[in-house]
């Protein structure tokens, strides 16, 4: 990580200034779960960027959910954050009415592993 980069979510820190994050795991984990919750076409310059995971709401809770996501999540992190991490598990399972996603991903710039886990209950 080069240069000096905002914290996610936006702040201003103690100093006044806009908060960094504290390190490039920190920032790593911040892209990642902003393009997971960001919805395609939610940004105006960048009407692809997005894994869409917020609309899951709105979808049915069904195995073909499930597996749309997981092909959808895929996509977007190989597309915008295949120079920052490697996707190693990508989980994406419905159970009654919650859908869980478990995902995995090694930092390229550091080689640690790091793993995120989202859960909706319907």
């Amino acid at each position: 990580m080069t240069g000096r980069h905002l914290a996610f979510p936006f702040r201003i820190g103690q100093d006044g200034r806009t908060a960094a994050p504290a390190d490039v795991l920190a920032h790593v984990k911040s892209e990642v779960i902003q393009l997971l919750l960001t919805n395609p076409g939610e940004r105006a310059f960048m009407p692809t960027f997005g894994g869409g995971l917020r609309r899951l709401v709105f979808e049915a809770n069904s195995d073909i959910s499930a597996a749309l996501a997981k092909s959808t999540l895929t996509q977007a992190i190989t597309r915008w954050l295949d120079t920052r991490v490697e996707l190693t598990a990508l989980e994406v399972e419905n159970r009654d009415a919650t859908m869980l996603v478990g995902l995995q991903y090694r930092v390229i710039a550091t080689g640690e592993a790091q793993a995120l886990r989202f859960e909706h209950k319907v």
